[in-house]
């Protein structure tokens, strides 16, 4: 059972990890074989396919894993009529904001580059949610199969796509590849039968658990994303990519920890919620995601000007002050990742929301200093000092909510 168990934990930790490599060598790839102006382009391409699924995320896969019913064949089977709904909207959505985004931005992607996007939600709505409901009983390998062969298909794909258009429209090409395997192989590894039931009641259920979520989901793309939205209006699209890189470097910890701990945390504090043994396991839970953050300041602010200089080559190279800043926000995000897991374990699903509220609020001194022409670093240190208020917000609601449940005793 131990050697079982621990399985499943490396699972859970290996899939983001390799997921997050993957992406680390594409945007390498992509640097080397399109140039930065070009990267930068490709970066817009992927911020505009995570901001339409984040801004449709229900959580539906979470509802599945937490829910008393979830291991229902019925409930699973209206769940997926839920994602094929989210699916066709989101898809449709991307197409009709294709032509604005082209005219926002100067001399970057094109209407046609932007609505290719939209097969990326239209296939991803056609999952089967049997590899999630597998993870009720801490089993992995199928959610593994599925992210990690994903996401091969898609790394195997970068260097062609990048041949065949030789500019930005590689990461529409790419993105494309990854949804088609993602949706295979969940139905290739799938146990029950592929049903689907558009159920009303299921979708104002889902609608009720995933609303809290899907504003923080919002929140979390401006929290991660926003701020290079800014740096793409402020500067120009090699600049973005020097700041995209060294962003994207530094949030890959935080990236692999939250969805480790989507895997791992949040069914131990349901658990525990359950036997009322909360105190017993949060400590560790905590104690763990300090060292992480810790490690993850250090070793980002020492490390990643070099490598990033000598992996992208001399023109991506941040600053060392860059560097501190970048990995300070990364280490604050890190820290928080347990409260927003403990918020959805106890079905205060509203609390991550608004734990990011303060972090959406440091986009506003980001603005400012990239419209006066100020540095990156300036931009930096505004996400740095939101994601410490953020941290501080969440630690605060953890605690009202421990001590409602007579439970302080948890947090101490």
């Amino acid at each position: 059972m131990v050697r079982l168990r621990s399985s499943g934990r490396a699972l859970a930790w290996a899939t983001p990890v390799f997921a997050e490599a993957a992406a680390l060598g594409r945007s390498i790839a992509f640097a080397w074989t399109l140039g930065p102006d070009e990267l930068g382009k490709a970066m817009m391409l992927a911020l505009t396919v995570r901001l339409v699924e984040m801004a449709s995320d229900l959580g539906v896969d979470r509802l599945l894993v937490q829910a008393p019913d979830g291991n229902s064949a019925t409930l699973q089977s209206r769940l997926q009529g839920v994602l094929i709904a989210r699916g066709v909207l989101t898809s449709l959505l991307i197409v009709a904001i294709a032509p604005v985004l082209a005219g926002s931005f100067a001399d970057g992607p094109n209407t046609a580059s932007y609505a290719l996007l939209a097969f990326v939600p239209l296939v991803r709505g056609f999952v089967h949610l049997d590899y999630r409901r597998a993870e009720r009983q801490r089993r992995y390998a199928k959610m593994a199969m599925v992210e990690a062969g994903a996401t091969l298909a898609m790394t195997v794909c970068v260097l062609p796509a990048a041949w065949l258009t030789n500019d930005h429209r590689a990461m529409s090409l790419v993105l494309v590849t990854h949804a088609v395997a993602y949706t295979v192989l969940s139905h290739f590894v799938a146990h029950r039968r592929y049903r689907l039931c558009f159920d009303a009641d299921t979708m104002v259920r889902s609608w009720r658990f995933g609303a809290p979520l899907l504003l923080n989901a919002i929140l979390l793309f401006f929290t991660f994303y926003a701020d290079r939205l800014i740096v793409a209006g402020a500067y120009d699209w090699a600049t973005l990519a020097l700041y995209g890189v060294a962003l994207q470097l530094a949030l890959i910890p935080a990236q692999i920890v939250g969805r480790a701990a989507a895997s791992l945390v949040l069914p131990r504090l349901r658990q525990a919620f359950r036997d009322n043994c909360l105190a017993e396991v949060w400590q560790p839970i905590a104690s763990f995601h300090l060292m992480l953050a810790c490690a993850m300041v250090a070793g980002f602010a020492a490390l990643a000007p070099s490598v990033i200089g000598v992996i992208y080559g001399a023109e991506f190279k941040p600053s060392g002050v860059l560097a501190l800043a970048l990995g300070c926000a990364a280490g604050f995000r890190i820290l928080r990742t347990p409260y927003s897991q403990l918020a959805i374990a106890s079905g205060r699903t509203g609390d991550p929301a608004r734990a990011n509220l303060f972090r959406a609020f440091a986009l506003l001194p980001a603005g400012v200093f990239a419209f006066l022409g100020g540095p990156l670093t300036a931009i930096a240190a505004a996400a740095a000092l939101g994601e410490a208020g953020a941290m501080l917000r969440a630690i605060q609601l953890a605690k009202t909510h421990t001590q409602r449940l007579d439970l302080q005793e948890a947090m101490v």
